[in-house]
This record gives C-alpha cells, sequence and structure tokens, in this order.
C-alpha cells in the first residue's frame, strides 16, 4: 500500500530537508536539560527508515561533558589547579558547587547508558531485525521517567521502527496516547507535538486516510504558529498535502501547491521522491513534457519507468519505438523484479497506445505473475485479474467475430477450438476465456476453465498467473470450475505465498483430500490453516469432528496431530492445546513417546502459570521411560520440574529434586546452577518461615 513510486522509497520526500531537528530545540523549559537530539522530520521510507532508525544521529542523545577543574594563575607565575580559601567557611552555594561535578558525572553515566541501548538497537536494524528491536525497546523504554528526554529519544525511535516495520495504525494510536497522555507545556512541548503530529499524518496517507490526513495537515500549517515550528516543517507539511491531494484526485489543487511550493522554495531539493512526486502532478495535468525534462537524467529504474510514461504520453506516436526499446530491456536481460515489472508497465502501455491486443495480454500477464507484495508505481499504477480477464475477453470475442463463432454454438465451439490449440494457443486462451465469462452452464463452465488453466500452466509462471485469475478477481464466483488436481495445488501454492485465506476456501470447495492423502491428514492440514488465519475454535471444532469419527489412530496421524498442537501453543491458545492433548489416550502409546506428551502438557501448564500442574508432568515426563529416569532428558525435566515448584511455592519438594539432581548430574555448570537455586530456596524458606 506504498504511496511512492517505489517499494523502496514510499515517504522519502524530503531526505536532507529537515533532518536538523533537536529535541533540545523543541524543549523551552529548563527542566529538561539533558539535551536530546530530535529525528529528521521527513517521512520514513524503505530505504531509509532502517538506516534512519539505526544510524541518524537525531536519536541520540548529546553527551554532556562534565566541567573540568578551573586552571588559574598562581602567585608564583606558575599555573595550577584552583584551591579554596583556607580558614574559609563553607556555605551552602560551596556544597552546591562541589556536589556539581558528581551531579553531571550521574549525568553522563545516564545518557551513557542510552547511547548504548540504542547502539544495540541500531545494530539489530542493521541485521534487518526490527521486530526484536521493538521489543527491546518496549524494556529500555520502561526504565527511564515518562516524557523525559532519554524517553522521548526512545519514543523517536519506536516511531521510526514502527515505519519500517510499516505498522501506521500502531503510529496512529502511539502518538494519539501521547496527546492525550502528554501534559502540554510541561511533558510536550509545541515543537515535539508538531513532530509526533507529522508523523501521524504520513501514517493517515499509507492507510488512505485522506480526509483526516488533509484537515490534519491543512491545521498544521494554517494554525501552529512560526515561533513554535521548526522552519524545516512547513515545506514537509506542503509536500504532504500535494500527495494528499493526489490521492483523492484533486489534480488541479496539487498543481497549484506545486506551483505556489516552487515559487517559495525554488530549487529547494532533489531528493528523488520529490521529483517523482512532482512528475506524477505534471502527467497528470497534461504537462508531461516537465516530467520527462525533470526525470530523464535520473537513473533509477522507477524514475525512468515513469519518464518512459511521461514521453509515452506527450508522444503517442513514438509508442512502437518506445515498445521496442522496452522489450529490449526486459528479454533476456537479468534485472531485479521490481525492475522488470515497471518496464513492463512501460511495454503494456504503449501496447495499449498500439491498440495491441496480444501485447496488451502478454505483458499484462508479466506483470500479474510477478510475485511483488507491493506497488512499485504507486497507487496510481496499480494492475489486477479483473483486467487481464477483459482483455481475454476482448481479443476472445475478436478471435470468434474473425471465424464466425455463435457462442450458443457448442459443436462450432469444439472445432474451433481444436484447431485453435493447435496452430494459436493465444488465441484459443482467450476464446475460452470470452466463452467462460458468458455462460451459464457448469459442465461447459468446467470444461472451459479446464483449458485455460491447462494453457496458463504453460507459461513460465503459470501457477501465479492462475492463482491472481481465479483467487483474487471478482470474474470467478466459484473455484470449483477448477479441476480438483488443480486446486489440490492452488492450495499448496496459496501456502507458499502465505495467502491462507484463499488456500483455506479452496480448501472448503474440496470434499476429499488428493490421492495419496488420507482424510485425517487433510483435515489436520486445514486446522493448521485455520489457526494460521486466527480461527482457533473452528480448528479446535475440526479436530474433535475428527476424533469422533476416528477412534483410532496410527503413528504417522498421531504425529501430524501433534504438530498442529504445537500450533497451538506457539500462538499461546495453551488452554486449547490442553484440550486437544487430552483426547489422546496414554494407555499403549510407547512410553518415549509418552514422556514427550507429558513435557509439553507441562509446558503449557507453565504458560498457563499452573505450576503445580507443570512440575507433576515434569515429574510424569522424567519417570515415564523405564531405567532412563535420570537421562539427559528426564534430568531436563526434573530440573524444569523443580522451577515450577518454586514458583508454586512448594520448597520442600523443589529442595529434594535438585538435591537429586545434583547427585546424578555430570555437568560441572549444571551443578553450579542447581547450587545456585538451592541457595535460592534456603532465602525463600526463611522469608516464609519469617512471615
Amino acid at each position: 500500500m506504498s504511496l511512492s513510486f517505489s517499494s523502496l522509497r514510499f515517504l522519502g520526500l524530503v531526505g536532507a530537508l529537515a533532518s536538523g531537528l533537536m529535541f533540545s530545540q523543541l524543549y523551552c523549559r529548563p527542566a529538561f536539560a539533558g539535551n536530546v537530539a530530535e529525528p529528521s522530520a521527513t517521512e520514513p521510507s524503505h530505504r531509509q527508515a532502517k538506516a534512519e532508525a539505526a544510524s541518524t544521529t537525531a536519536a541520540k542523545p548529546v553527551a554532556v561533558v562534565p566541567p573540568s577543574s578551573k586552571v588559574v594563575s598562581t602567585g608564583s607565575g606558575k599555573t595550577g589547579q584552583e584551591a579554596a580559601p583556607a580558614k574559609q567557611k563553607t556555605t551552602a552555594s560551596d556544597k552546591d558547587t562541589a556536589s556539581k561535578p558528581q551531579a553531571d558525572a550521574i549525568k553522563k553515566r545516564r545518557q551513557s547508558l542510552t547511547f548504548q541501548s540504542l547502539a544495540q538497537m541500531n545494530e539489530l536494524l542493521e541485521s534487518d531485525m526490527p521486530s526484536l528491536a521493538l521489543s527491546l525497546l518496549e524494556t529500555e523504554q520502561k526504565k527511564r521517567p515518562q516524557f523525559s528526554p532519554d524517553w522521548y529519544a526512545f519514543e523517536y525511535k519506536r516511531i521510526m521502527l514502527m515505519s519500517a516495520l510499516e505498522q501506521w495504525q500502531a503510529i496512529i494510536e502511539r502518538t494519539t496516547w501521547l496527546f492525550n497522555t502528554a501534559q502540554p507545556g510541561r511533558q510536550i512541548t509545541p515543537k515535539i507535538r508538531l513532530w509526533f503530529e507529522t508523523q501521524q499524518a504520513m501514517a493517515r496517507l499509507q492507510l488512505k486516510q485522506t480526509d483526516r490526513a488533509l484537515i490534519q495537515l491543512q491545521q498544521l500549517i494554517w494554525q501552529s504558529a512560526n515561533s513554535k515550528r521548526s522552519p524545516r516543517l512547513l515545506p514537509l507539511w506542503r509536500q504532504l498535502l500535494i500527495r494528499a491531494y493526489l490521492q483523492k484526485h484533486y489534480d488541479d489543487d496539487a498543481r497549484r501547491a506545486l506551483l505556489k511550493y516552487s515559487q517559495d522554495y525554488p530549487g529547494s531539493d532533489g531528493n528523488i521522491d520529490w521529483l517523482l512526486l512532482q512528475a506524477q502532478v505534471f502527467m497528470r495535468t497534461g504537462r508531461p513534457e516537465m516530467a520527462v525534462s525533470l526525470l530523464e537524467n535520473v537513473e533509477a529504474d522507477d524514475a525512468q519507468a515513469l519518464m518512459w510514461l511521461a514521453r509515452l504520453q506527450a508522444h503517442p506516436d513514438e509508442a512502437e519505438a518506445i515498445y521496442r526499446r522496452m522489450r529490449e530491456k526486459l528479454d533476456g536481460q537479468l534485472l531485479s523484479r521490481g525492475a522488470r515489472w515497471v518496464y513492463a508497465y512501460v511495454a503494456w502501455q504503449a501496447a495499449v497506445v498500439r491498440h495491441d491486443l496480444p501485447a496488451q495480454i502478454s505483458n499484462l500477464e508479466d506483470l500479474l505473475s510477478l510475485r511483488l507484495d507491493f506497488d512499485p508505481l504507486g497507487d496510481t499504477y496499480r494492475v489486477n485479474a479483473d483486467m487481464l480477464w477483459a482483455l481475454y475477453n476482448r481479443l476472445g470475442k475478436s478471435v470468434a467475430n474473425e471465424y464466425t463463432l455463435l457462442f450458443g454454438s457448442e459443436e462450432q465451439w469444439r472445432r474451433l477450438n481444436k484447431k485453435l490449440l493447435k496452430s494459436s494457443p493465444e488465441q484459443a486462451l482467450a476464446l475460452n476465456a470470452a466463452l467462460a465469462l458468458h455462460v451459464n452452464d457448469r459442465k461447459l463452465l468446467a470444461e472451459l476453465h479446464g483449458i485455460i488453466a491447462g494453457l496458463l500452466l504453460q507459461r513460465r509462471n503459470g501457477l501465479e498467473l492462475i492463482h491472481k485469475l481465479y483467487l483474487h478477481s471478482s470474474k470467478i464466483d466459484d473455484i470449483r470450475v477448477l479441476p480438483e488436481e488443480l486446486r489440490y495445488k492452488l492450495v499448496d501454492y496459496a501456502i507458499s505465498r502465505a495467502d491462507y485465506e484463499a488456500a483455506v476456501r479452496v480448501m472448503h470447495s474440496l470434499e476429499e483430500p488428493p490421492e495419496g492423502k488420507t482424510l485425517f491428514d487433510w483435515r489436520m492440514r486445514k486446522a493448521r490453516l485455520l489457526i494460521l488465519q486466527g480461527e482457533y475454535a473452528q480448528s479446535e471444532k475440526l479436530i474433535r469432528k475428527t476424533f469422533a469419527e476416528k477412534k483410532t489412530i496410527n503413528l504417522d496421524e498421531l504425529d501430524r496431530f501433534i504438530q498442529v498442537v504445537f500450533d497451538f501453543q506457539t500462538v499461546q491458545q495453551h488452554q486449547r492445546a490442553l484440550r486437544l492433548f487430552d483426547l489422546i489416550s496414554m494407555q499403549g502409546l510407547d512410553a518415549k513417546l509418552r514422556r514427550e506428551l507429558y513435557f509439553w502438557k507441562a509446558e503449557s501448564y507453565t504458560a498457563l502459570k499452573q505450576h503445580d500442574y507443570a512440575a507433576m508432568y515434569y515429574l510424569k515426563s522424567a519417570n515415564a521411560l523405564p531405567g532412563e529416569e535420570y537421562d539427559l532428558w528426564a534430568q531436563s525435566a526434573r530440573f524444569k520440574a523443580a522451577q515450577a515448584l518454586m514458583q508454586a511455592g512448594i520448597y520442600v519438594d523443589a529442595e529434594r529434586v535438585l538435591q537429586e539432581l545434583l547427585k546424578v548430574t555430570t555437568s560441572e555448570s549444571r551443578k553450579v546452577l542447581i547450587g545456585q537455586m538451592l541457595q535460592k530456596i534456603q532465602l525463600l524458606k526463611t522469608v516464609t518461615n519469617e512471615q
């Protein structure tokens, strides 16, 4: 849902425009003396957000150097350390002066800790782990006094991490919480608030909450006093306003706003995203030549593609040459998927101008078969499966007219289809697609879609095309028009694309499991998919239904069932996991398998903080295998049982388990750990007895 012309630069409008805003500049009260630098007010971008969050000095507090001892001239002309006058009474002022270096040293240590914490998060960002960095930030920020300069340093980092993770709604909620909680003038100054409001407006634009973003930006521009805002914010707001106008298709408003901006800030910004935004305004307001001039020397693929689109708009007579140039870039060239997409889009548009239906279809097929989860050229240049169905329909009707085929004549269609499958598969595909869009007979529909799917599978990324055409199009009401064998493949493919909703939808259309799979296996797979969708109750219901119909299961089936229960544990559905574990009778199970099941039940009880039950099942696990009561598995289970007993306050039994472990363990490090736990138990017992 990117706004800009590249998934890597979706909101990087003003890179250097607002890179120097400091929190120390925003604070106006003397109480906030620990200078904390504010981040750039630039929009977070895929290409910049992680790097900005990781490296910008704006997120770091400025260390305060403690004052050095003052150097003065001595009576002998030598320099030396200044000494207090002899026999002079110490005053309160002197005490304050004496304590100042100590206070400064404490402040410096605190700031150093902040530096270290932020540096650790930067390392995680550089390792492409923003989610872990955000988790650590939660812990570190709580150690700082709320609304202090250090706290705001972490709050800025939080917003940048959320931007990198595209958590736009979370940004809106967090900033709203800040505005509602912090006391104006005391805990949040007007300048700090303006920065966070700017981030909120950007998030609203990302979520297409354009009306609210427009109101917010207009208020920021017209109602914030010059003295209360950084001079670098106003140009940013005006750029965002232009983007909002484009989202609302207020093209003339965008043109006027851009003209006024250019007059007020001539030659102010060469940032590529700002250039792309200007080019889009020019193209949408009938000035494509200006877009060409603006972008022709920008080397980025998205900028070059937009330049060629502008040139095509300005000179439609050059469509043939532009098409050939794009195909030269695409055919046999090693390109990223994003680059391949943008140049295929230009080729498609050139084919549209040329009225070349086969070329339009082939290029649109290329666009849809590229597995991209973002819009490389932004919202204005999106494609979808309905567009391809429409092209198939147009070409199919043209083929039918050429051969004087009436859609109601099934026999005539069969003869023509047989001929075209041999001589022109592309025409056969379009003909069958057009017919499928105009008939209602279910048997004939299934035959037509079987032919269509068979031809599509011959394409390089045919399964992706089928995935788009049949699972993400308004033209297909019932997926059962596809052959069962293909639907089974689509389930696997949708899962591989993490398109779980589509996978479940296809599975619902299949009453029987695929060849080589049992009904039990099929249902367990469906249960796992339901968990991935968050449909926990439905998943549990399906499993219970399966067990009600099947009184016994083999070991392979048990393994598949346990995997589903593990999934429930992973998503913290421990009560459901325990209920499902209880469906398995422990009698007759292999002892080794029994002790594993006991152990995993104990894990769920631990997560539920039912520590007494957890201890019981850990001990069951330890004792389940005769003759192996103290092997490594059993030792681990006993150790966890001791921990659970401690948590439950059952110190005597915990002590007994640990002492038994101490006798059998050969690991020195584990002996040390057990000894530490025994000491802790003694301390806890003492405290309990005193109470």
